[in-house]
């Protein structure tokens, strides 16, 4: 489901600062109004319908930590005693399971259910009575997920708890459904898959020394108060014998039970066999021999879709890797995860990767070396890339990437600089020289871990391809794939798998860096911003980019973006230099046409003034609302205009005397003031004789439709966009106009809205690029000498028979020229010599990033 990214932003801005005042509101021990606030979140994050089950289950994770983390403040180890406020922690643990036992998520129920019951066990003074409750509360909810495997080894840990049987519906109910598999299986394994059962329950919870003596307990209090149907399975039980010797033969037993139980569907139970053999395995030869012989039951799981069993099996490895860890930061539980998540991240159902990205979370600790700082920073990009198809709710994440990019793959030193504040302070005193963590830890890139599929690496490319068109298409879902055209027709295309889109912390140093220059958080240029956008592509488009081999300056590459929405100019990108002043692009906002994008010829050589062509008509239509609606100014004691728009009146007449003073131009119609009305607007729109099309006025957004957001006429009426582009789409139409729009934009109430990008782009999405040339839009209502020549140069251009890409791009550079000259000094010593590019802050300049081509780059007037 398409969403508002600023709807997006706005929920995810209030979920945390919620999440915030619930956690002061548990440490100042207020558990009434911090349980409703959180009850209340859940319940939020349930009935949003726009918030996918991967999302829930985060967003719900999020909320379980908060009272996890909270219980465990409230456990206080001093001198070798437990201090507990009970009554605190009693009221806490009933108010958090109330909220796990209403969430549609049985593994947080679970987890930390089991985690509290193993704390329970471990207690000198364990109440029987209290421990029946929990566990009889605990085995409801077991019984409504249908979970019987774990309902039965809570039957049985009770049984041993208590030393004797407690009837209840749930030791009948696991009764019964042990007994519909034992007797699927054949009589001479019953025996051992109820003896692996008994004894797992004592390995799980630490129960005793020597399991055996275990399982003879259960078995001899169970005896008696078994069904008649399992006495003689259960007396069997005495005769299994396992040690050392016997192992082998057992072994090939316990497979063959392992592989059965997932022909006849009950692999739920296979995780308990996966376990013992470990043990005994460990036991009887060593560690590593036990570790190599499970983990090849990973890859039968996921290669029979028993997910579960192995995210069981990774989460049984993390238990024994940190019983050999020293809690530092370790590589391999870390790589342990990053593991899993690569095994999960094709799944269409995400949960088995959510879970296995909030273990990696847990291992990321902080390094102290610089190959340990390698290695963070490493799998904190491999991190991002999981973790793009979700919501990223901390900047960390973002920042983490940013960095290992900027130093690591980039070697952009003065960047990575600037992104070292952005992370944990104690980063800044450990990496003190980036050249030196660069140049310690370089061997290291070719010997670190890689699960990484992806060809991140140009060898296919031809050495001699000449990039002719690009197009870069990113969807609703973040998916990336490209479209290569080189000038020999040679094509390279693709998807990106390992990384989806994910723009929303770029997205705010974009709207802060253009709109928001009072509290400034951020404190990047605009070149630097070029720079983050670039690193922030996937490193396979990077490399693209690099590889790129332009034949000659008369040959512009073409770049063709095609998104859901329009968030960020991708011409602000910084490679050395800004796209917008190295590439023809533009932009389609939408889907992919039916019949894909068809590339038309174009010499890409833009011919002399001398051939320009002539004959051109052109529409100026006021919108500007220069006479009214009227407001009253109280402080004046006057009227004022309610939608003041000074430059779009300027540049009204600058259009006007331009178009006037063009030989190419054979009829020039202006509909101004008063006779800008919807009659004669729609009137000449539906003439279909314009080949240049140009609005400049006050555009009132819908953020409800789109489509149809309008202009308001100079006789009170509104025209939308759904009729202008239905009258200028007609079939009849030969003509395909190019469209100017110089705009504000105002939403329906009349108030003016800032970064406009996203805005606009959904306002011209419904446009049809095989019915019209293109649009230009204008992002920022300024009007200067620079938006003069701009303007002046691309119609110059586009008269003179060049694609209006190049014509754009000319404008733009001839622009640039023109402040190098006027200021060529300090360029010069501004300048960066490292690759003959001269570096150029596009920031005093708002008039060159101002303008935006939506349409295909390579079509021509």
């Amino acid at each position: 489901m398409s969403v508002n990214l600023e709807l997006r932003k706005e929920f995810l801005t209030n979920f945390q600062q919620k999440i915030v005042t619930a956690r002061k509101l548990l440490y100042a021990a207020n558990h009434s109004w911090a349980s409703k606030l959180l009850d209340n979140l859940g319940y939020e994050i349930e009935k949003t319908d726009w918030l996918d089950i991967q999302k829930k289950h985060q967003l719900n994770m999020i909320i379980s930590n908060s009272w996890w983390m909270y219980l465990n403040s409230l456990v206080k180890h001093k001198e070798g005693k437990v201090d507990i406020d009970l009554i605190r922690y009693i009221d806490a643990y009933k108010r958090f399971f109330s909220f796990l036992s209403k969430l549609d998520d049985f593994y947080l129920f679970n987890n930390f259910c089991t985690t509290l019951l193993k704390k329970f066990v471990e207690m000198e003074d364990l109440s029987q009575v209290g421990i029946t409750k929990f566990i009889n509360s605990f085995s409801a909810k077991l019984q409504e997920k249908e979970e019987f495997q774990k309902l039965f080894e809570l039957q049985i840990l009770q049984i041993f708890l208590r030393k004797s049987v407690a009837p209840s519906e749930y030791f009948h109910l696991s009764m019964e459904k042990l007994g519909r598999i034992i007797f699927n299986i054949e009589p001479s394994k019953r025996a051992l898959f109820i003896y692996i059962l008994l004894e797992s329950v004592c390995l799980n919870y630490s129960l005793m020394d020597e399991s055996a003596e275990f399982v003879r307990i259960i078995n001899k209090i169970l005896i008696n108060r078994l069904p008649g149907y399992l006495k003689n399975e259960f007396s069997n039980v005495s005769r299994i014998n396992i040690n050392e010797r016997s192992f082998d033969a057992i072994l090939v037993d316990l497979e063959e039970l392992i592989y059965y139980l997932n022909d006849i569907g009950e692999y739920s139970w296979i995780i308990i066999f996966v376990r013992n053999i470990f043990l005994k395995i460990q036991e009887y030869k060593s560690f590593g021999e036990a570790v190599t012989y499970i983990r090849k039951f990973i890859d039968f799981s996921i290669n029979r879709n028993r997910f579960q069993i192995a995210f069981d099996i990774y989460d049984f490895l993390e238990d024994l890797f940190m019983y050999q860890s020293d809690l530092s930061y370790d590589n391999i539980l870390i790589e342990l995860w990053v593991e899993a998540c690569k095994k999960f991240v094709d799944m269409k159902e995400k949960k088995y990767l959510l879970q296995s990205l909030e273990k990696l979370n847990n291992h990321l600790k902080f390094p102290q070396k610089n190959d340990q700082i390698f290695h963070f920073f490493y799998t904190s990009n491999i991190l991002w890339q999981f973790k793009s198809m979700f919501f990223s709710l901390e900047q960390r994440d973002f920042w983490r990437m940013m960095f290992y990019r900027a130093l690591f793959e980039e070697q952009n030193y003065n960047l990575a600089k600037k992104i070292l504040l952005y992370l944990n302070e104690d980063f800044s005193k450990i990496i003190s020289d980036l050249r030196l963590v660069y140049s310690e830890t370089e061997h290291l890139h070719k010997e670190i871990y890689d699960f990484d599929d992806q060809i991140d690496t140009l060898d296919f490319f031809q050495e001699d391809f000449a990039i002719k068109q690009f197009i870069l298409r990113i969807n609703s879902n973040g998916m990336i794939s490209y479209r290569m055209n080189s000038i020999e027709d040679d094509i390279i295309e693709g998807t990106i798998s390992n990384e989806s889109w994910s723009d929303l912390q770029i997205i705010e140093i974009y709207n802060e860096l253009f709109y928001d220059s009072k509290d400034r958080k951020y404190m990047f240029n605009l070149n630097e911003f070029g720079e983050l956008l670039y690193i922030f592509l996937p490193k396979l488009i990077r490399n693209f980019f690099k590889s790129f081999k332009i034949e000659s300056l008369n040959l512009i590459p073409q770049i063709y973006f095609i998104l859901n929405n329009m968030t960020i100019p991708f011409d602000l990108i910084y490679d050395n230099n800004f796209f917008l002043l190295k590439y023809s692009s533009g932009y389609k906002i939408g889907d992919v046409p039916l019949g894909g994008v068809v590339f038309e010829e174009d010499d890409n050589k833009g011919a002399s003034l001398e051939s320009s062509k002539t004959g051109y008509e052109v529409l100026v239509i006021d919108l500007i609302n220069s006479k009214s609606p009227l407001k009253w100014n109280e402080k004046e004691r006057q009227k004022e205009l309610l939608f003041p728009f000074q430059a779009g009146a300027e540049e009204l007449n600058y259009l006007i005397n331009f178009f006037n003073e063009r030989p190419e131009i054979d009829q020039l119609a202006t509909l101004i003031g008063a006779n800008s009305t919807r009659e004669k607007i729609i009137s000449n729109l539906s003439a279909g004789m314009y080949h240049i099309i140009v609005f400049v006025g006050n555009i009132f957004y819908s953020k409800w439709s789109p489509k149809n957001s309008f202009f308001l006429t100079n006789d009170n009426h509104i025209i939308t966009f759904n009729e202008i582009n239905k009258i200028i789409s007609k079939k009849y139409s030969k003509i395909q106009p190019f469209i100017f729009f110089n705009s504000q934009i105002y939403d329906i109430d009349g108030t003016k809205l800032r970064n406009t990008l996203t805005n606009f782009g959904e306002i011209v999405a419904q446009f049809d690029y095989n019915k019209i040339t293109g649009i230009v839009s204008k992002n920022y209502p300024i009007f200067n000498d620079e938006t003069k020549q701009i303007i002046s140069s691309f119609f110059v251009k586009l008269f003179n028979d060049t694609s209006q890409g190049i014509s754009l791009l000319k404008a733009r550079q001839q622009c640039i020229v023109s402040k190098m000259e006027k200021i060529i000094e300090q360029q010069v010593e501004d300048s960066s010599s490292d690759k003959g590019i001269m570096r150029i802050d596009l920031r005093s300049s708002l008039a060159i990033s101002s303008y935006l081509l939506f349409g295909k780059p390579w079509k021509k007037l």
